[in-house]
């Protein structure tokens, strides 16, 4: 069941595995750790989460085969099967297609508690929907099966298809997609994890049945929607902190309904205390939260955190791996007040 990760390395350092290499820009700045990731954005106000924002090249990258070589010149975008209309463009053509700009959050279902398959990025594109409406929907589509250019299939039910949150994207971070990220397009549908939104997108192909993708065939998901998770950014696992308060930070991210509280507890679990979300602007990006802890006793303490979605389930406690629906559990780390 391995998937197999290629992760770009910072100034030829190999870093931690405990977060996104994101919050370690202080390897190529020399800034200390203390100023880097979330505890930079402390004090960016409502917005921060959309300001901590992954470099293309220390976006990960998960592929099922090679990076195939799209030639923009040759390529073309379908949408068929069971519409009334069949689309298809060149690049040229769909880059003239009405312009639509995010920022999202993107996650590896292979991404452990706490772990590094994760990034967010700016996003440019067109929106999904209006070109559906323009192909118009059969009333037997009940499945769409996305295709990538390297042989990639993976599908969805129509009626997640059709959110108006779904997209098609041909810039990252203000540049073409990168190769290894889907040059010359590939397709988002917020709250899911990676493997349901292919690179090198070919074709967008409407059945009136059940499909069962590259990954799905080897047991992972077929709904693959995101697990509630919740990250400690700071302080780090095996810290050694002081002060009053200490001030604890991380992130917080759920499927396409988003995120509404996020809670810490500092003795293990056996009691919680609701943290501040200082940044929530989007459902579809990670949100940022922070907790004062005052008066920490000194000696060793388990920090564990949880959150909440914006349907009001809680992150379950349950320890479970990767395959195949996601890990799930609470982000733990240990840490000793001095």
């Amino acid at each position: 069941m391995e998937r197999r990760h290629f992760i770009a390395i910072l100034g030829g350092v190999v870093v931690g595995t405990a977060l996104p290499y994101s919050l370690y820009h202080y390897l190529e700045s020399g800034l200390d750790s203390q100023e880097v990731g979330v505890r930079r954005y402390l004090n960016a106000g409502p917005n921060a989460a959309l300001e901590l924002i992954t470099p293309n090249d220390d976006f990960y990258v998960t592929t099922s085969r090679s990076t195939p070589d799209v030639d923009p010149r040759k390529f073309s975008f379908a949408i068929d099967g069971l519409v009334d209309h069949p689309l298809r463009f060149d690049y040229k053509q769909v880059r003239e297609l009405p312009p639509y700009r995010t920022t999202m959050t993107l996650e590896c279902i292979s991404n452990p508690v706490g772990g590094k398959y994760i990034g967010n990025a700016r996003w440019a594109g067109t929106l999904l929907k209006p070109l559906l409406d323009r192909a118009g929907l059969r009333s037997a589509a009940k499945f769409a099966i996305s295709h990538g250019a390297e042989g990639y299939t993976t599908a969805i039910p129509v009626e997640r298809l059709v959110s108006p949150l779904n997209f098609l994207a041909w810039e990252m971070n203000g540049e073409a997609l990168p190769r290894p990220h889907g040059f010359p397009l590939r397709v988002f549908f917020p709250g899911k994890y990676g493997m349901k939104q292919p690179k090198w997108l070919t074709r967008i192909e409407l059945v009136d049945h059940d499909y069962t993708g590259y990954w799905e065939a080897q047991g992972w998901s077929q709904d693959c929607e995101r697990q509630i998770q919740s990250t400690i950014d700071w302080p780090r696992n095996g810290q050694r902190v002081s002060g009053s308060p200490i001030v604890l930070c991380g992130y917080a991210l759920a499927s396409e309904v988003g995120i509404s509280r996020v809670e810490l507890s500092t003795d293990g679990g056996a009691t919680w205390q609701s943290a501040d979300v200082f940044s929530n602007p989007s459902r579809i990006v990670w949100s940022l939260w922070k907790y004062e802890w005052r008066n920490a006793a000194r000696g060793s303490h388990t920090l564990k955190v949880r959150a909440i979605d914006g349907s009001g389930r809680v992150q379950t406690a349950k320890n479970a791996p990767d395959w195949p629906s996601g890990a799930t559990g609470y982000h733990t780390i240990q840490v000793t007040v001095v």
